[in-house]
Parts: C-alpha cells; sequence; structure tokens
C-alpha cells in the first residue's frame, strides 16, 4: 500500500518510513478472530520494532532542528506505544479482534502524519529555507 497523498510528507526518509508501516499494518488480517496466533504475534511484534525505530528517527530529527512541541509529539508516540502494547496484551488474553487493530492502525497514523508530522515538517522547511537549502 502507497502512502495517501495527503499523508507524504515530503522528507524521503519519514515518507520511506511510513510507507514501510502501512505494508506492515496491511499483514494484520481482517476479521474479528485470530486464526494463527503465531504470525499475529510476529506481525505485532515487527509493528513494534519498526514503530520504536521510526519513533527514534522522528525524535532525532525533531531534535536536531529544535523543534518546539517535542515533548507534545513525543507523548503522542508513548500513547501510540502504549496502546500497541494493549493489543499485544489483548493477543495473548485470546481477546485481540484483527479488523480493529488494523482500522486503528492506518486511522493512526494517517491522522498523525496530517497533522503532528506535518507541524514538525513545517519547522524543519523553515529552519531550512533560512540557512537558503
Amino acid at each position: 500500500m502507497e502512502i495517501p497523498e495527503k499523508a507524504r510528507l515530503g522528507l524521503p526518509e519519514m515518507d520511506e518510513q511510513h510507507n514501510y508501516l502501512y505494508n506492515v499494518f496491511n499483514l494484520v488480517p481482517d476479521g474479528n478472530v485470530v486464526k494463527n496466533p503465531q504470525k499475529m504475534n510476529a506481525i505485532l511484534k515487527e509493528i513494534e520494532r519498526y514503530l520504536n525505530f521510526h519513533f527514534t528517527s522522528e525524535e532525532h530529527l525533531m531534535r536536531m532542528y529544535d523543534y518546539p512541541h517535542f515533548a507534545t509529539h513525543q507523548s503522542d508516540h508513548e500513547l501510540a506505544a502504549t496502546r500497541l502494547v494493549s493489543y499485544m496484551d489483548d493477543l495473548s488474553e485470546g481477546k485481540l479482534k484483527p479488523e480493529k487493530l488494523r482500522k486503528s492502525l492506518f486511522s493512526w497514523l494517517y491522522e498523525h502524519s496530517i497533522s503532528s508530522d506535518k507541524e514538525y515538517v513545517k519547522w524543519i522547511e523553515k529552519v531550512r529555507g533560512e540557512l537558503g537549502y
């Protein structure tokens, strides 16, 4: 799956990472029942690994450019990571509804991209613009 056009940031490294996340989210099966718990666990672990990498990458970029709303953005990341742990708990308890997880992941990334991420990108473009970059 490609990043929805409205969610593109214009920073190639971040767009590439978002694209990977959309593709991993797409591995979450449809339906309300987990048919293969081992595979679902592997998908959730990959989502967790890559989200941690992505959040670290974004936060590093924001620190580099002294983004003034860093703490708020970081809190959004922490909230998303906490929600993912909750879904992982649901899987281990046999309560995970894959379709709900899938919709939640796609919705969160899209909304986060078009709001919070676009704001830090504007800041970076402003700082780079001041440098004539």
